[in-house]
Order: structure tokens, then C-alpha cells, then sequence
């Protein structure tokens, strides 16, 4: 071969390709020809290797593809796609890859929002990667907690502000909202989190009802977690934070620095550097910071241990895009009891967990009814499911987000929009996640695996994306009045029809679908690039060309040497070999070049046939090059170009992806309070709960129908409410004196009190998401925190008993508590021994209602009918009472009849709980309702149940009636003092013989 030629060697050939060309080649090595794609090239009489390209068949989307492009003047996106508009002045573009891509910033939760088609295309290695959520937790034994975590699919590292006097409770919190694979914590850690960590690790089955998944937990050092080695770490990050913080604080420090470089100090000085990292981050946050060192060390360990020093890939590898500060009460503060008590997520698992996926994707778990199940079938798109959870995890407690939604989704469930909204979630379907396909891209991955076609591999999921965006962002144009609601408008702003049109044209005039198809991977089409089509053109015209060679190689060879050689092939990479039959005694070829002045070098031997290298077919080699091998480095460097120019515009695709995704999510609630009717809420600033006609979601699905309720609570007015005049500051007085901060429910069991209390709670929640809520009207209030006593998570895995853990939840409650928050407790105390009981549930709820201005929202429901009675807790401004009405009569013939339940809130409070008629309908038997109800009279007639109770042995019976004999003698006799005479006559012996007589059986 000439030198100019790539390969020199017709086996085990040696590349000399450009590094480029190598390091993308390399970093996608499906890009490369298999075995099943190389074209081998023979002599029409015989053939010894099947084509390459076997007869497929061809989906219409990839002819219709191929129709297409060969229309040279028209640029256009495949038909199956919604056309797009030409970009007649195309951009030059340049041949690097861009530096740096926007990455979501609210992304708090494992990305399994991927593409499962463009998922399969990854390596095992590069999936882990890109789903990998690692996270650091340190807690101090006086309850001080720092965490930092880090996304590596948004490549973000967010730092916690630390939280003083915190608990379990709040780790609990964080592990769910961020749902990480790896946990680390140091080994100096408290035994309290330690050992609570290892029990939600991977190799200890999950409790029912729990919303995490396992993940890692790996002890490291404690001087990992030091604030001064964290806090270096930070300063090396080469980050990009203008635009993401306080940009006048910025251009502040910016100045100081410029003032200090004109005085000779360096501008990327350690002062400077920190200075610029104290306008982004919280340095004041000790523990987050030194978790935020133990995640950027155990990132620097994995890439030390998974890449080579000079591996390109370590470039793209878990790289940090940016670092946030976050707070925990931030929005709306939900914790795991609370979620699990309302069932506001709830996921079912396989009862086996042999049955159940090593990861989330493969845990075959499914949300239940829920109220997040309620709206995730609604979603279409993986990130607008994603961006849902997010919506549902995190309730705003910005008014003006949650003003924003709500006008949203009146806008789109208006009687002329209905069928569009429809429509428009149907065209969803439609949409991918750019993010794992742009992730795909960057990393070189273009052609699919074996459980993807090439329909479906990123080059088509991009076009598809932009053709299908940029349609759907027109049908958001055309709904009439969309140019005032804010989600739309944001939707319409984002999606840049112009990069979209260029990275739609770019695709399309590069990529040749159809013959991509045939030949398994990605190939360019013909006319983008003249030198390429003159390969293509030959290699194609190679049969008849080796007819020729094959036929001039037999007039020289002997007569008798013709029938052996058969034909003249060619192997892509072994280059142009002469075929001659095999000798089956010898196993040589029948002729291996007798009698001409060459050499002919057995190559190898297959199929009955052995392959030789001579001199004519050196001289091919020579002239011709290996074009197979030729082509499919151009097709490389080709496909490389496109990427780094489409790439050029990551940015866009995935901010695109972004908002859509968050379209989706809207859509998704709009959806759901049209099919089940509920309606919007009033928001406001003022710390009331005012319900009408409030229905609880899941509830009413369940039962042929259901009993509305209303609820007017009003918290704590504060000492001075934000922003408030003094004549709002009276209505809010006014408002909190009028209405009762706390409710104390009582009734019978199957009244419904629970049911009320999640329902209220629920219609907070789903105010503060945005959503409509199931209610004739309602006025919300903003609420920060919602804290419950209702469910006891009881597990073998926990060191707890059931009433240790509602204690738990009680304290939590009261150390959380604002005036802002609303409180749940349902039959708290019934754990313990009802006087302890009845105590603890007097001393919480007085508690509550002491705290004067700052008091929260509570409602409770309890059983302990003694602490009204005896008027422990009395009903004033701040506490009511109130109880669901039933209707009872005791001479209905049948049990079920004689208490009925009206599931209507009524003022003031129930006498009885009907305990022994509740057991009755729940198939007790009647001899032990019976003794029971004959019990409670005994009791209230203040009777010695010790005494009434007991029974006796036959033993003691004829004891006690011979007692009782001797008492009633006794009580008979008739004793008269005797003369002193007889005394003194008789002595002792007077007495004696009426003791026997009282004694004597016979008297």
C-alpha cells in the first residue's frame, strides 16, 4: 500500500488515524465495523462469506427518510415528523467541543426520568455514572447536621445550610429527597445516625411502606470531613457562578478584585478566589462544608480508580458544573411519616424481594393510590415525570409560583381548551430527555445496542426533538390568550426555533437513515462529502472489477492449475486474496503459485477453500488501499464534525427538554383536576385554613359517596405579621379570634374523624403544589411545615417500640412547630396506660394552645373522654371542640342498625365513643360485648370491679359460708353481764362456754 494508506498490514492491521478521529472512534466503539457489517467482495461464480447487508425489513419511517434527503434543494426532517421551516443562512460552526452546558439546578432526585431506549446504549459503567447521586451526611451528638450531595447527571454539588438541634427524623428527610446511591459518613460519626444509616443500606430488605431505595454506605475517615480540607477543595473548583447569585454582590467582589490587581496582587489569589466562593455558598456552614470535601474526595477517588491518567474520558467524567446552597425549609417542609400518613407517595414492592431489580429502573415497584398516583400516569415524558415528583416532593410556599400555576390550569381546563390540552399531552408523548441523549453524544455513543434501532438512536431522537418541540411550541402559539399565562409564555420563550431548525438540517443532510438500517450503524449520506461518495462508488463497483482481475489471473496460471483457483476476493482489513480449493489428504491448497515467478503467502484456510497473498493482489492492495476501512473513517470524522456542531447547541436542546418537562408536569395536574372535578384555590397571606365542602381525594374514589366537611382554623396572628398594615394587621386579629387555632375532634371509631384530619391536611398540601383541590371553596393560607402524629411505621429493623416512636413524631412536631404549621395527632397516647395517656394528650395540646401569638394550626382526634369531663382542656378562643355525628338506636333490631354514622362535623363534643357497638359490627361475639357493656355501667357507677369481678373456689365458698354462720350466731345471742357472784364462782370458764355456743355448727 502507498503511505498515504491507514492500514499496512492485511492482518491485525495498525491504525494511523488522527487523534481525533481515534479518541472519538475509541470512545464509541460500536462506531467501528463489526464483523457482521464487513462487506466481503468476490467473483459472481462463487461466493464464500454472505453479504454484509442481508435483505431487511425496512420500516416506512426510514424509506420515507431515504426519499427524502435524495431531494437535493429541499431540507427537511423526516416526513413521520411535523416539518420544519428552512434555515436558509446556516451558521459556520466550529470544530470544538462546547466547554460547558446549563445543567438543572432543581433536580433533587435520581435522574430515572431517562430514555430506556437511549439508556440501553450505554455501557454498564457510563449508565452507573450518569445515575450515580453520591451524598455525605455528618450529625454531632447535640443534633447539628451538615450534608452536601452531588447529582452527576446535572453535574451540580449542592451544600445544605447546617441545621442546629435536628434528628433522625431530618436525615430521613434528606435521604428521601435526594434518593442517593452511595452514602458517606465518617467514621467518628454518632452511633445514633451510624446506625440508623446501616439499616437503610443495601443488603437490609425495606420496610412496607418505606419511600427510599437502598443504597451504598461506605465509612470513610473523619479527616475527610474536616472544614478546613473542605473548604480547600471548593477554592480549587474552576466554576462558573455569575448568573446564578446575587449579581450585585458579585461584581462587588469583582471590583475589590480588580482594586487589588492593580496593586500588584494576582488575580486568582487565594483571598479572591475565596472571597468569590463567599457570594455563592454559606461559609459559615461548617459541617455541610466538610461533607462537601468527603463527596469531592470520593469523586476524585473514582476517577483516580475507573481512568488512566491521560484517558479523555476523565475530562467528561463527574465533573462539577456548578455548586448551590440550599435550606431545608425552603419550601413547604414534608417529611417521610407525614408522606407515608397521607399517602401522598406510596410505592408497592414485590412481596419477594428476591423478584425485585438490583437498581430503580429494574425494582419493579409501582406507585399505589396515592396522591401522587393520582397525576403519574398523566405525565408523558421522562422529565415531566421527574419534574412532577420534584413538584410533589417539594410544595412551594411562594405565592406567586403557586398563583402561577393555579392560572395555568384554569386557563387550560377553560371548556374551549379541554380538547387541546388533550391533544397537546398526546403530542408529549413524542418528546425525550435531551439530557441523557446529549449525555449519550458527549460521550462519542451514537449508534444503538442490540435492544435499539437505528429509528430510535440519538441522532434521531434529536431530530425528532426538535421537530416535534418546535411544533408543539407553534400549537402553544395558536391557543388563544396563551400569551398572557406566564408557563406558556416561558415554553414559547425557551424553544429557539432557529438552533433547532440548524440542528434539525444538520441531521438530516448527514445522516442517511435508510442505509444506517442495512448496514447497523450510522452512515452518511451520499453527497456530503465528494470524496467519501468516490469510495463508495468503487467499493460498490468492486464484483464487477474482481471478475475481471479473477479472469486475466487465470490466463496466466497453468491449465492444469485453473479448476483449483476459484475466484479472487476481498476482506475489508485483509485486503484483495486469490481463493484456491483445499487438498482434503494434504489440507493444502490444490496450487499454491507452481511455475510463476511469484510468491504466494498462505493467508489462512476456511471453509474448505485456503486464501493466498500474491503478487497481482499486493499490487491491488497497493493501488486500491483498504476502501472498506477508508470509508468508515471518514464516516468517523464525518459524524464527529456533526456532533461537536450539534453539541454546539446543547444548551438549547436541553433547556428545551427542561421546560418542557415542566410543561408536562402542568399538564399533568391540569388533567387530573379536570377528570376528578375539584376546583381553585384562594391563596393568602393571612394564617387561616377556611374549607368549604372539603372531600378527601383518595377517599371519595373508594366509597359510592361522600360526606363533605368544613374546616376554619386560624393560627397564631404573630408578633407582627410581614409586610402587613395596620388595618390588615386588625383583620388578621380579627381572623385568629374569630376562628380557633386548635380542633379537638371526638366520635365514635368508623366516624370518620382521621379521615377529616387527612383531608384537611391534603387540601393544604395540594394548594401549595399548585394544584386545584377537592373542595367547593377554599382559602389557604401559607403553611411552611405540615408535622403529623398519625401513622406508627412500626419495624423489626427499628430499636423503637410503637409508643417510643409516637412520642418521637410528638416531640418533633413540637420542636418544629411555627405558627405557620399545621399540626396532625390522631389517638396519640393510646400506647401507654390511659392515665398516662390522657395526660400527655392534655399537656401537648395545652402546650399548643399556650403559645399565644406564635401557636400553630392543630387538629387532633382522641378517645380520652376524662379530660373534658374532669375539664382539663376547656374551649375558649384559641380551642374548640367538635365530634362526628352519628345517630343512635339502641332498639334497632340488628347491631348494624343501632349506631348509625352521619360523617358530619358538628360543634361540641361526642359522651361516648361506642366502642362495645363498634366491636359488635366487627364481628365480636355478643357474650363478650355484653360483659363488656355490663363492665363500663359498673364503672360509671363507680363500683369496686375488683370485688364485682372476682370468683371464688368451692373451698372458699364453704369457708366463707361457715363464716358467714358464725356471724349470724354470733350476732344472735342474747349476752347479759353476769352477778359478780357467778363471776367469781365460774372464772374464766362463763366466756368460754359462749364462745362455743357461737362456734358450735349445731346453734
Amino acid at each position: 500500500m502507498p503511505s498515504n494508506q491507514r492500514y499496512q498490514t492485511p492482518a491485525g492491521m495498525s491504525s494511523g488515524r488522527s487523534s481525533r478521529t481515534q479518541l472519538f472512534s475509541q470512545s464509541s466503539s460500536l462506531l467501528v465495523p463489526s464483523a457482521s457489517d464487513r462487506r466481503v467482495f468476490s467473483t459472481p461464480n462463487q461466493r464464500h462469506a454472505a453479504p454484509a447487508f442481508p435483505d431487511s425489513s425496512r420500516r416506512d419511517l426510514s424509506r420515507d427518510l431515504s426519499r427524502a434527503s435524495s431531494r437535493a434543494s429541499a431540507t427537511q426532517f423526516d416526513p413521520s415528523s411535523p416539518q420544519l421551516p428552512p434555515h436558509s443562512q446556516r451558521q459556520r460552526l466550529s470544530l470544538r467541543l462546547p466547554s460547558s452546558r446549563a445543567s438543572s439546578a432543581n433536580s433533587s432526585n435520581r435522574p430515572n426520568g431517562h430514555d430506556p431506549h437511549i439508556d440501553d446504549a450505554l455501557s454498564t459503567q457510563d449508565a452507573d455514572a450518569l445515575g450515580e447521586i453520591i451524598m455525605a451526611i455528618d450529625m454531632k451528638d447535640n443534633g447539628n447536621l451538615g450534608c452536601a450531595y452531588y447529582i452527576a447527571a446535572d453535574e451540580t454539588l449542592f451544600l445544605l445550610e447546617d441545621v442546629a438541634m435536628s434528628g433522625i427524623d431530618l436525615v430521613e428527610t434528606l435521604l428521601l429527597h435526594v434518593n442517593p446511591t452511595t452514602v458517606l459518613i465518617s467514621a467518628r460519626s454518632s452511633e445514633t445516625l451510624a446506625s440508623y444509616l446501616a439499616k437503610g443500606a443495601q443488603g437490609v430488605d425495606g420496610n412496607q411502606g418505606d419511600l427510599r431505595s437502598a443504597y451504598i454506605l461506605r465509612n470513610i475517615n473523619s479527616a475527610d470531613f474536616r472544614y478546613e480540607a473542605g473548604r480547600e477543595k471548593l477554592l480549587g473548583l474552576n466554576l462558573e457562578m455569575p448568573g446564578r447569585h446575587n449579581i450585585l454582590y458579585t461584581s462587588v467582589v469583582d471590583d475589590v478584585v480588580d482594586e487589588m490587581d492593580e496593586f500588584g496582587a494576582q488575580e486568582n489569589s487565594r483571598q479572591a478566589r475565596l472571597m468569590r466562593l463567599g457570594t455563592s455558598i454559606n461559609l459559615d456552614s461548617r459541617l455541610t462544608i466538610g461533607c462537601a470535601g468527603a463527596v469531592l474526595g470520593d469523586i476524585q477517588r473514582r476517577k483516580t480508580a475507573q481512568y488512566l491518567p491521560n484517558d479523555p474520558d476523565a475530562l467528561v467524567a463527574f465533573r462539577i458544573r456548578s455548586v448551590e446552597m440550599f435550606a431545608l425549609f425552603d419550601s413547604m417542609f414534608i417529611n417521610a411519616d407525614t408522606l407515608v400518613s397521607l399517602q401522598i407517595l406510596q410505592s408497592e414492592y414485590h412481596p419477594n424481594s428476591h423478584q425485585r431489580g438490583p437498581s430503580n429502573s429494574a425494582s419493579g415497584a409501582k406507585e399505589s393510590l396515592s396522591i401522587y398516583g393520582l397525576f403519574q400516569h398523566l405525565a408523558r415524558t421522562p422529565q415531566g415525570k421527574l419534574k412532577l415528583r420534584q413538584i410533589f416532593l417539594r410544595p412551594s410556599t411562594d405565592i406567586d409560583l403557586i398563583n402561577t400555576r393555579q392560572k395555568t390550569i384554569s386557563f387550560l381546563l377553560r371548556p374551549g381548551n379541554a380538547e387541546i390540552l388533550v391533544q397537546l399531552s398526546n403530542e408529549l408523548k413524542k418528546i425525550k430527555n435531551m439530557k441523557s441523549v446529549t449525555a449519550l453524544l458527549e460521550k462519542g455513543v451514537d449508534i444503538p445496542g442490540q435492544k435499539i434501532s437505528i429509528a430510535s438512536n440519538v441522532w434521531a431522537s434529536i431530530q425528532r426533538f426538535a421537530a416535534y418541540s418546535l411544533q408543539l411550541r407553534d400549537s402553544l402559539r395558536t391557543l388563544p390568550g396563551a400569551e398572557v399565562i406566564t408557563t406558556i409564555r416561558k415554553v414559547i420563550d425557551v424553544i429557539q426555533p432557529q438552533p433547532l431548525c440548524q440542528v434539525g438540517e444538520l441531521i438530516s443532510q448527514t445522516i442517511d437513515f435508510e442505509q444506517s438500517m442495512e448496514r447497523g450503524r450510522t452512515a452518511v449520506k451520499h453527497g456530503v462529502d465528494p470524496n467519501l461518495d468516490e469510495l463508495k462508488r468503487s467499493y460498490d463497483g468492486m464484483e464487477h472489477f474482481l471478475t475481471n482481475v479473477i479472469a486475466r489471473l487465470r490466463n496466466e496460471l497453468p491449465e492444469w492449475a485453473r479448476n483449483y483457483v476459484q475466484n479472487c476476493i476481498f476482506f475489508p482489513q485483509l485486503g484483495f486474496l486469490t481463493v484456491v480449493s483445499v487438498n482434503p489428504e494434504t489440507g493444502k491448497g490444490n496450487y499454491d503459485g507452481e511455475g510463476l515467478n511469484d510468491v504466494w503467502e498462505r493467508m489462512f484456510a476456511a471453509d474448505g477453500c485456503v486464501y493466498y497473498k500474491n503478487r497481482q493482489m499486493k499490487e491491488m492492495d497497493e493501488h486500491f488501499g483498504d476502501a472498506y476501512c477508508m470509508i468508515i473513517d471518514r464516516e468517523i470524522e464525518i459524524i464527529h464534525e456533526l456532533a461537536v456542531k450539534v453539541l454546539a447547541h446543547q444548551e438549547v436542546i436541553i433547556t428545551a427538554s427542561d421546560v418542557l418537562g415542566e410543561l408536562d408536569s402542568i399538564f399533568a395536574l391540569a388533567i387530573g383536576c379536570g377528570q376528578y372535578n375539584w376546583v381553585a384555590p384562594k391563596m393568602t397571606t393571612q394564617n387561616i385554613i377556611h374549607i368549604e365542602g372539603g372531600r378527601h381525594p383518595l377517599q371519595e374514589l373508594v366509597v359510592p359517596s361522600f360526606i363533605a366537611n368544613n374546616c376554619y382554623i386560624a393560627g397564631g396572628p404573630g408578633e407582627q405579621d410581614e409586610g402587613a398594615t395596620s388595618k390588615s394587621s386588625a383583620d388578621i386579629e380579627r381572623t385568629s379570634t374569630e376562628h380557633p387555632s386548635t380542633l379537638i375532634l371526638t366520635g365514635p371509631n368508623h366516624s370518620g374523624k382521621s379521615v377529616y384530619l387527612k383531608q384537611v391536611a391534603l387540601i393544604v398540601y395540594l394548594a401549595h403544589i399548585g394544584c386545584f383541590v377537592p373542595a367547593e371553596r377554599a382559602r389557604i393560607g401559607i403553611t411552611d411545615r405540615i408535622l403529623t402524629r398519625i401513622a406508627t411505621r412500626e419495624s423489626v429493623a427499628k430499636n423503637e417500640s410503637a409508643f417510643s416512636i409516637d412520642l418521637r413524631q410528638v416531640a418533633f412536631a413540637m420542636n418544629f412547630a411555627t405558627r405557620r404549621s399545621l399540626v396532625l395527632i390522631d389517638e396519640f397516647g393510646k400506647g401507654t396506660n390511659s392515665l398516662d395517656g390522657a395526660g400527655l394528650v392534655t399537656a401537648v395540646l395545652d402546650h399548643f394552645t399556650s403559645l399565644g401569638p406564635e401557636r400553630p394550626k392543630v387538629l387532633a382526634a382522641t378517645h380520652f373522654h376524662e379530660i373534658f369531663e374532669s375539664q382539663f382542656l376547656v374551649e375558649g378562643s384559641a380551642l374548640a371542640f367538635g365530634h362526628m355525628d352519628v345517630r343512635v338506636d339502641f332498639d334497632a333490631p340488628t347491631t348494624e342498625d343501632q349506631v348509625t354514622y352521619l360523617f358530619q362535623l358538628a360543634p361540641g363534643r361526642s359522651i361516648s365513643s361506642f366502642g362495645s357497638r363498634c366491636a359488635a359490627m366487627n364481628g365480636i361475639d355478643q357474650a363478650v360485648v355484653e360483659r363488656a357493656e355490663s363492665i363500663m355501667l359498673m364503672l360509671v357507677r363507680n363500683e369496686d370491679l375488683e370485688v364485682v369481678c372476682s370468683r371464688l373456689s368451692d373451698a372458699e365458698t364453704r369457708r366463707l359460708a361457715e363464716a358467714e354462720a358464725v356471724a349470724r350466731n354470733f350476732l344472735q345471742q342474747d349476752i347479759k353481764a353476769p352477778s359478780i357472784d357467778r363471776r367469781q364462782a365460774e372464772g374464766g370458764t362463763l366466756y368460754q362456754e359462749y364462745l362455743e355456743r357461737i362456734m358450735s355448727p349445731d346453734n
